[in-house]
């Protein structure tokens, strides 16, 4: 047998085999940016913002004239996305944790039956490799 021949295939194997691990970021390790509300109804959606202009736009678009704002966010993207979460009754649940995989999912808790439509986005830092993320509700 042809050692190239051999050597590719180790080299396939351990590409395959690295594309099938996964990473687990528990609560504690994830840091929340915000918890707001943006005014408006929404459905349940996930954003991801890879870049300041794009994520400052967004957060100039939840300024109210007139009110007190929360101040605005300065980011380095250099090292993180950040992913805005916006859902109805999200005070409902509480972040589990972030699986990172084929498919990156973002565990939630429902941890209270009640809710009172104060809070509909979360904007939480995420690894700067998830550029898609799905919600799982426990």
């Amino acid at each position: 047998m042809n050692c190239n021949f051999i050597y590719y295939l180790v080299i396939l194997f351990s590409l395959i085999s690295c594309s099938n691990q996964q990473k687990i970021i528990s609560k504690e390790n994830l840091n929340i940016i915000n918890i707001t509300n943006n005014g408006n109804t929404c459905n349940e959606e996930v954003i991801i913002y890879n870049n300041f202009n794009d994520f400052d736009q967004f957060q100039k678009s939840l300024i109210i004239p007139g009110e007190r704002n929360n101040p605005l966010q300065i980011v380095d993207f250099s090292n993180k996305n950040l992913a805005v979460i916006c859902k109805e009754n999200i005070e409902q649940y509480e972040i589990s944790e972030l699986k990172i995989a084929k498919k990156n999912t973002l565990k939630m808790t429902k941890v209270n039956d009640e809710f009172d439509n104060s809070i509909n986005l979360i904007i939480l830092e995420i690894p700067k490799e998830i550029n898609y993320l799905t919600l799982e509700y426990l």
